[in-house]
């Protein structure tokens, strides 16, 4: 049996590797031009529809919002909780603090809210679907999915006009990893200066994310994650929104069954 040479077996082997790393950057290359392409003509339809139904309106918005849920790893109800956990807790802040949040704001924070993440739109596959604990590196570039959210919310507002729905949407996307204590991201703004908004779908969001399995963390047990938010009332959480979700436990536990 005759064999080839060390040699050449290792160059056949890097010619194989670098086939497939120009094939997996190629097919990285398609996938975000896609997305783009998606998210324009969505933009435009929207600017087209300005003058339609809230419905309509909200119905080219969930679809926008679906571009960059598809790019996760959840199983597709991920926007659905948001809202709904969202319209819970904001309804509980108006009901206790009318003069803070009006009742009528709730259902537009609510919409708004399947909106916090479009800025993963721009973030790499590698660093978005990364099996495991992303390095600092890595971090940083997840970070800015927040002011990339914000800037195509901008865009989208500049399209459209004075818009609620749009306006909360780009406070949320900007705003909802800030943290009540001032150490979140990304402009590490603190307490009230982070908008209202953005402090509850905060606290809808770290519920989900710590309720929810993902391909490099499981789930945990509601009270465990009810007992996770109640620490961090005042350090990672607006007092007063976390007061609101712990008044509306079984609401939050039917949806997160």
């Amino acid at each position: 049996m005759t064999s080839l040479p060390l040699p050449t077996v290792i160059t056949q082997q890097q010619s194989l590797e670098h086939e497939i790393a120009a094939l997996r950057m190629q097919l990285h290359f398609e996938k975000e031009a896609r997305i783009h392409a998606e998210t324009s003509l969505l933009m435009q339809d929207m600017a087209q529809e300005n003058g339609d139904p809230p419905a309509s309106r909200m119905a080219m918005i969930t679809g926008l919002a679906k571009l960059a849920d598809s790019r996760d790893d959840d199983t597709g109800s991920h926007l659905t909780r948001i809202r709904q956990y969202t319209a819970v807790i904001a309804a509980a802040v108006a009901e206790h603090n009318p003069q803070i949040l009006p009742m009528g704001e709730v259902s537009i924070i609510a919409a708004a809210s399947i909106l916090h993440d479009i800025g993963k739109v721009g973030i790499a596959d590698d660093v978005l679907l990364h099996p495991n604990k992303l390095s600092s590196a890595q971090f940083e570039q997840m970070k800015q999915h927040a002011p990339i959210g914000a800037d195509i919310l901008i865009a989208l507002s500049e399209q459209l006009g004075p818009d609620p729905w749009i306006d909360t949407a780009i406070q949320i996307a900007l705003g909802h990893h800030e943290r009540w204590d001032g150490t979140g991201y990304p402009n590490g703004v603190e307490a009230c200066n982070i908008p209202l908004a953005a402090r509850i779908v905060a606290v809808a969001d770290v519920y989900d994310a710590l309720t929810s399995e993902r391909v490099y963390k499981n789930s945990i047990p509601h009270q465990e994650a009810v007992e996770i938010i109640a620490k961090e009332k005042g350090k990672h959480f607006d007092p007063m929104v976390v007061d609101a979700f712990l008044s509306k436990l079984e609401e939050v536990r039917a949806i997160n069954e």
